[in-house]
């Protein structure tokens, strides 16, 4: 399969709607100021296969639900309060807690990563370690974790180095 392509003009003309935009919309917002925020999430390639192959994996494992063409929904979503990162269900964060850059990461946006796959005909969010989502149903207890992933590098609060947009 090759891999597609996207004019040039047309990405610059998209970044710089969302720059134009959404993106001043935030800064400039009086109700709940934010003097910066990220226009980029970097993520490293093989962090992403390590996702994708886990989706297939773990779902393989349960071929009688007859799930079939796995994707993966990107939710726009901003990192909580940083005095809050060292508290219980906070513990994801830990190791952005205790780096110096990602530290100013407090209510930046991000993206979160969850697996999809086509159930009756909807791709729904499912978690692969839980056979009580593979009808799409959304899980529900204290403490539960699910299959997601979010550590990507933002930009800022890290350089923009090597960002052409």
């Amino acid at each position: 399969m090759a891999a597609k392509t996207m004019n040039l003009n047309l990405v610059q003309e998209m970044v710089t709607n969302y720059k134009s935009k959404q993106y001043l919309s935030i800064v400039t917002n009086t109700i709940n100021p934010m003097p910066i925020d990220a226009q980029s999430v970097w993520f490293e390639l093989n962090a992403l296969k390590e996702f994708i192959t886990a989706i297939e994996e773990e779902a393989a494992r349960h071929p009688e639900f007859g799930l079939e063409n796995f994707g993966v929904r990107f939710y726009y979503s901003a990192y909580p309060k940083n005095d809050l990162w060292g508290d219980s269900g906070y513990e994801d964060l830990a190791d952005l807690l205790n780096n110096s850059s990602t530290s100013q990461y407090e209510k930046l946006h991000t993206l979160i990563a969850v697996p999809t796959a086509k159930m009756k005909g909807v791709d729904s969010d499912f978690n692969p370690y839980d056979t009580a989502t593979y009808t799409g149903k959304k899980p529900v207890g204290a403490g539960l974790a699910i299959m997601a992933e979010n550590h990507g590098s933002l930009v800022p609060p890290n350089g923009p180095m090597g960002a052409w947009f």
